[in-house]
């Protein structure tokens, strides 16, 4: 995300933290709106999703962000995504350890925390499985996605997806 920083979404993240909670987010950039109206066809009102990305909000961790670069604490987050800069040759495909500020954008329209009540143990399960599938580098389904949507298009996304690849998910998936 290329838009400024919003210290009303990071505030509203940091307030609602709590480990091993989801995260939704609806952005109103280009692919955010494409997968929101991608969705339209699967969501009761037939109006476009409010809802682009999903992920896990993991720790907080000490790092320098603060005022004037000064140690604070931080949100950090798991979730499946990818990342091209063109003009700066780097490409992050797959699942990632972020810093809550990736998605605390102007772009940013939608915002929620989904609290399920997990036991400690269960919430210790989703971030140990979460850190593993970054460490094994579990990618970003690039060619899932043209399936997936024209599964969508025909209605038929209840459907095996002829262009599965079985070491990458989705967020949905990777939050799944």
């Amino acid at each position: 995300m290329a838009s400024k920083l919003n210290p009303k979404l990071l505030r509203f993240f940091s307030d609602q933290y709590k480990p091993g909670t989801v995260a939704l987010v609806g952005t109103k950039d280009f692919i955010g709106k494409a997968i929101r109206e991608a969705q339209r066809k699967v969501t009761q009102d037939g109006e476009p999703s409010l809802w682009s990305h999903a992920f896990i909000l993991g720790d907080q961790r000490w790092d320098l962000r603060g005022p004037g670069v000064s140690r604070m604490k931080s949100v950090y987050l798991f979730e499946s995504d990818i990342k091209l800069k063109l003009f700066k040759p780097q490409l992050r495909n797959g699942a990632q350890e972020n810093w809550i500020g990736k998605w605390c954008s102007e772009d940013v329209e939608h915002a929620a925390v989904v609290d399920f009540g997990l036991s400690d143990d269960q919430r210790d399960g989703v971030l140990a499985t979460a850190l593993q599938l970054v460490d094994e580098q579990v990618l970003y389904p690039i060619q899932e996605l043209v399936g997936t949507w024209l599964a969508i298009i025909a209605g038929r996304q209840w459907q095996v997806n002829p262009l599965n690849d079985p070491h990458a998910m989705y967020c949905s998936a990777c939050v799944r």
